[in-house]
């Protein structure tokens, strides 16, 4: 286990994809003379890799591919293809999963034993040859067949037969060639061992004309020929012996073993890998003087393993010491099996997948059944705290086979002090503190243990950071905590110490807190020991704020999607308004082409107090269906829509209700928060969407309003302060039904009148004639009895008159 660390913490530094990543080597099995697996997390991103490192100087080892099923088209797992080719003096110790593939067909050379499965494509193909040699290269076949030492093409190996050619079948293939009646079949048996880049004789045991389907045998193969290739064969005799040589270059000689993949990611020492997303990952490897061989699998598209590019993969296994490497088939694809058990964690939900072949390393020692070595798996443990996790225990003999244990027979125990618990079948469950301590195991007399770091929170950090509330909304904080791996952990909020600097302003509990008086206060929460704070404005509104009465264009512009912006404008109209003597007024223009909607953007930058409840804006159209949405911004940036639940479609001003209730998000993934800024008023454009028609039209706003949660009374309110002037407010609601308030300001005490005259200036109510104190009022107006129409009302001191107008409609 040192040495692996050392590796990894030496080598894997400098490279800068990996400067930041922090790797853990959990576990190291010995599963062979030499040969080793490890189990390697990085936490932080994360990544979970197995790592099987083999010593092939040692002469009881093998590389050696497998095809499922032992036929050319099939599939199965590599977990069985290991079983089903472990017996005795052949032990399989490690397998990994070998080429892409379809139709359970590899789509690239495949060599094992020396006998040629299929043909190489333009993509990298790793090969062994019998004097211990390896290659990675992209290769080709040329296939030559010796006649009385005459040089014939091979066309094909294990394919259909295609006109003049000759075709390469053996056992593989399957029982019989399958071929039709016109041509010729040689049926052969090899005298010689087979082998890839090396001449083979063979004699010729049966010859069949015009017959077609010949069988085949695992000790036979057949030369099939149709056309010129019939013609070359129909000159063979019984008994006449013939040379087979399948070529594939650039390769070394007497090629065995051999198993395609696609894109040789690091060459001779140099990282090539360009497969930029992230996945599940199995590559072979070995260092630069070819004795060390590696299988590594990278586990994906799960929270415990992200998947490697193959740039990273390179990175890491450079690491490692790989000088050269092969990418296999990644993916679900993705399997590691060390003594016929599944190692890592496949991504299928299904688990293990079925595939084409593999790759395995084969021992010729033999099992004997004597517990040798006994260990607990992992050998380092982090967890978080209050989590579980089983552990296995797992004997070995001395040349490190398994060996069944008897379960009854393992005992656990923990070191002293340790805030953990552990059960007789090996379950860990982590206190609920950080803390560090060992898990102890005993077998007959055999002891093992593992080092277990019950991890606790490294940041903590509240969200969110700055928020505005009111004395009637509850504001729920979250937080993101992460461990001291960079792991995000979920963190309730009724395990954090939570406080208010100045509880006069609010209270928490929970996570939940409460205004109760306007003000500044900052809220801590406190987890692990560690803090974090955030800071809470209570802001209280009540009744009816006006945010925008639209008297200059100043700080408003336009923006649009599909629309005609250069013949489109946004000015101030003073022929038609609800409050002061302007109106915001929007032109549109757009031809229409195809798009399925055309949006007027009026962009503003209008910040709102407190915590409102809805917002009102008066508007007047060109009596077509548009849709209006108000763009707000939340106390951090983000963005998001009120949509008005009713078309906009009055040419008369209309007092448009947006309500709080409706916001939505413009990202999914935000979060809302007060303070809110007013930043746009949207417009979905209405068309008849006919393609090529022009579309115009206009539209007018104004008296941007602002509801609280706490309403107005509709008798006369007094407010003590002293305006500075006097001054008429625009009335609410305005239009409205049958009543609205009407709201001044006194500078000074004194006479005061408020009357509502008709529009031919008739009066028609006196709403006050009395001597009030400076101050601000408010009072309500009731138009029951009134017809609809736009009315005047006037507010005379002794210091002069004010007038509004407003609009009742029923």
């Amino acid at each position: 286990m040192t040495k692996f660390l050392c590796v990894i913490a030496v080598t894997l530094i400098p490279i800068a994809a990996f400067s930041q990543v922090k790797f853990d080597t959990v576990n190291v099995k010995q599963i062979g003379e030499g040969a080793f697996h490890y189990s390697v997390v990085a936490s932080s991103v994360p990544w979970t890799l197995e790592v099987i490192e083999i010593d092939l100087t040692n002469d009881i080892y093998s590389l050696e591919t497998v095809k499922a099923e032992d036929k050319l088209s099939a599939y199965e797992k590599t977990s069985s293809m290991s079983a089903r080719k472990s017996v005795e003096g052949h032990q399989v110790i490690a397998a990994i999963n070998g080429d892409f593939y379809s139709g359970g067909t590899p789509t690239n050379l495949q060599v094992l034993n020396g006998e040629i499965l299929t043909k190489p494509i333009n993509r990298e193909v790793f090969g062994y040859s019998s004097n211990s040699e390896m290659f990675i290269n992209t290769t080709s076949y040329d296939g030559v067949l010796k006649i009385a030492g005459e040089s014939k093409t091979i066309n094909n190996v294990n394919r259909v037969r295609n006109s003049n050619n000759i075709i390469f079948y053996n056992h593989f293939f399957g029982s019989s060639t399958s071929t039709n009646e016109f041509g010729t079949e040689l049926t052969l048996k090899a005298i010689d061992p087979w082998v890839v880049n090396g001449e083979v004789k063979a004699v010729v045991i049966s010859k069949a004309v015009n017959e077609g389907n010949a069988t085949l045998t695992d000790s036979t193969f057949v030369l099939s020929g149709h056309g010129a290739g019939a013609t070359i064969l129909n000159s063979v005799s019984l008994g006449d012996t013939l040379v087979v040589n399948h070529k594939v270059t650039p390769a070394t000689n007497s090629i065995t073993q051999a198993v395609g993949g696609s894109a040789k990611f690091i060459s001779e020492g140099i990282n090539q890998g360009n497969w930029p997303e992230r996945h599940p990952r199995s590559a072979l490897g070995f260092n630069a003087d070819t004795t060390k061989f590696y299988f590594v699998t990278v586990d994906g598209r799960q929270s415990t393993s992200a998947g490697m590019t193959l740039t990273e993969l390179g990175d890491f296994m450079l690491g490692i010491g790989a000088h050269n490497a092969l990418n296999l088939d990644g993916g679900g694809s993705t399997t590691l099996v060390v003594h016929n058990e599944v190692a890592n964690s496949p991504s299928d939900g299904a688990g293990e997948r079925k595939v084409a072949n593999a790759l395995m390393l084969v021992s010729s020692e033999q099992k004997t059944g004597n517990l040798h070595q006994f260990e607990i798996n992992p050998s380092v443990k982090k967890i978080y705290r209050n989590q579980s996790f089983a552990y296995k225990v797992e004997g070995s003999d001395e040349n490190y086979f398994p060996v069944n244990l008897i379960s009854q027979d393992v005992s656990y125990s923990l070191s002293e002090g340790f805030g953990a618990e552990i059960s007789d079948s090996g379950l860990f469950i982590a206190g609920n503190n950080p803390d560090t301590g060992y898990v102890f195991v005993e077998y007959n007399g055999f002891k093992d243990s593992s080092l277990v770091i019950i991890k606790g929170i490294r940041d903590f950090n509240l969200f969110p950071e700055r928020a505005v509330t009111d004395d009637t909304k509850e504001l729920v904080f979250f937080n993101t905590s992460f461990d001291s791996d960079g792991i995000s952990q979920p963190v309730s909020n009724s395990n954090v110490s939570w406080e208010v600097e100045d509880e006069t302003i609010g209270l928490i509990e929970n996570g939940v807190f409460k205004g109760l008086k306007e003000g500044v206060t900052n809220v801590i929460g406190i987890f692990d020991g560690v803090s974090d704070t955030a800071q809470i404005e209570v802001q209280i509104g009540s009744g009816i704020l006006q945010v925008g009465n639209f008297e200059s264009i100043e700080g408003i512009s336009l923006e649009g999607e599909n629309i005609d912006l250069a013949n489109s404008s946004v000015s101030i109209s003073d022929s038609i308004f609800t409050s002061g003597s302007n109106s915001l007024e929007l032109n549109y223009q757009f031809t229409y082409a195809g798009t399925p909607s055309t949006w007027a953007y009026l962009r503003t930058n209008i910040p709102v107090f407190g915590v409102p409840d809805t917002i009102l804006i008066d508007g007047a159209t060109d009596g077509k269906r548009h849709l209006i949405d108000l763009i707000v911004t939340d106390d951090n940036a983000e963005e998001f829509t009120i949509r008005l639940k009713r078309y906009a479609d009055n040419t008369e001003f209309d007092a448009y209700y947006l309500s709080m209730e409706n916001i939505l998000p413009v990202d999914p993934f935000s979060n809302f928060y007060y303070p809110i800024t007013i930043t746009g008023i949207g417009i979905k454009l209405k068309s008849e969407q006919q393609i090529g028609e022009i579309y115009s039209g206009s539209l007018f706003f104004d008296n941007m309003r602002i509801s609280y949660p706490k309403k107005l009374s509709v008798s006369i309110e007094e407010n003590i302060e002293v305006p500075s002037e006097s001054e008429l407010i625009q009335n609410y609601p305005n239009p409205f039904n049958p009543t609205t308030v009407i709201s001044f300001k006194l500078a000074e005490s004194g006479l005061t009148s408020l009357k509502v005259y008709d529009i031919l200036g008739r009066e028609v109510s006196t709403l006050l004639n009395e001597n009030m104190t400076s101050g601000t009022h408010k009072i309500s107006f009731n138009a029951s009895n009134l017809s609809s129409g736009i009315y005047i009302y006037q507010l005379t001191t002794e210091t002069g008159s004010q007038s509004k107008r407003m609009t009742l409609i029923k």
